[in-house]
């Protein structure tokens, strides 16, 4: 299976939060996402180290190595990967 692919797009800051539209090509076909990260799962996974949009790339890289793009909610604040997946605390800042 090739690796999937992924597009960060627009970046719209509000408050205390950014929201990020997402584009995964898992060589099949595009799937796209409305994300939001909140400022407090940014310095969680970051400790500001990073741009946010590389802790939303690296959160979809968690993500597509626990499922498949076609099974990831098409809206989501990144909060709600540990609802699904509670090893993302220990694991994320790891691959930012």
């Amino acid at each position: 299976m090739a690796m999937a692919t992924i597009e960060i797009g627009t970046e719209t800051e509000g408050d205390k939060r950014w929201a990020y539209d997402v584009t995964v090509n898992d060589g099949a076909r595009d799937y796209r996402y409305d994300v939001t990260l909140s400022w407090a799962d940014y310095d969680l996974w970051s400790h500001g180290r990073v741009a946010p949009e590389k802790v939303v790339r690296a959160a979809f890289e968690f993500l597509l190595d626990q499922e498949p793009a076609s099974s990831i909610m098409a809206r989501f604040d990144c909060s709600v990967i540990r609802r699904y997946f509670p090893d993302v605390d220990r694991e994320l800042p790891g691959r930012i």
